[in-house]
């Protein structure tokens, strides 16, 4: 991480006020490129001419500033495969000078360091046209079960409804079977809720072979069921 103190020009001391760490939100590694950091005039809605310093890890430090304010940081991701851009805000002298900024990979990104995922579309009744369904933006994927471990982190689906949920299961021993049970979930304000029990084979890739309808109940299977 960036020193709170960083030698600059001869006879100088800089401080660093805030520093920013873009981490993929399911594998928890600092993300070092694609990401642009800057500091975000909320009211003006554009970048403040105020320059940020990147490290090899892919941090950013805001320096010299007075610590007890608020500062609102822009984390750009046109560059990269994860969803965005997001805004963040905190108060260094209150909530610490480091603020991990969780990415969330879109569901085109490469997912070749990922052991075990699943790949969906969830929909919804089409409020105009009955019989026909439409595609959900913006609802909550999510799993649980007692064989899931470690850190997960939710996404959401995109605006054709797809999404990619990358699950962290243990790795099986040699006597041990490669599946577990599961329970995704997946929510949106404004519309039912809706859980699928699913059988999960650690280091595969699953894909649902339906849409999951948000106002349906029946069983949705994996292509490869």
């Amino acid at each position: 991480m960036i020193r709170h103190l960083v030698g600059a020009e001869s006879g100088r001391t800089d401080r660093v006020t805030a520093v920013i760490i873009p981490m993929d939100g399911a594998t928890r590694i600092p993300v070092r490129r694609g990401i642009d950091v800057q500091l975000w005039d909320r009211e003006q809605q554009q970048a403040r001419p105020i320059r940020l310093i990147r490290n090899l890890d892919g941090q950013a430090a805001l320096l010299n500033e007075e610590a007890d304010q608020e500062f609102t940081f822009r984390i750009g991701t046109e560059r990269s495969y994860y969803r965005g851009p997001l805004l963040t805000t905190f108060n260094p002298a209150v909530d610490g000078t480091a603020h991990v900024v969780a990415l969330e990979r879109r569901p085109d990104a490469p997912f070749d360091d990922v052991a075990t995922l699943v790949r969906g579309v969830v929909v919804r009744p089409d409020p105009v046209d009955a019989g026909k369904t439409v595609p959900v933006d913006g609802s909550k994927v999510s799993v649980s079960g007692a064989e899931i471990t470690g850190h997960q982190f939710p996404v959401t689906t995109d605006r054709r409804g797809s999404f990619a949920l990358i699950v962290n299961i243990r790795r099986p021993g040699p006597d041990e079977t490669p599946t577990v049970e599961a329970r995704l979930r997946f929510e949106k304000d404004g519309t039912p809720s809706r859980t699928l029990d699913v059988t999960l084979t650690h280091g595969r890739t699953h894909v649902l072979s339906a849409p999951v309808d948000l106002e349906g109940n029946g069983p949705v299977r994996f292509t490869h069921e």
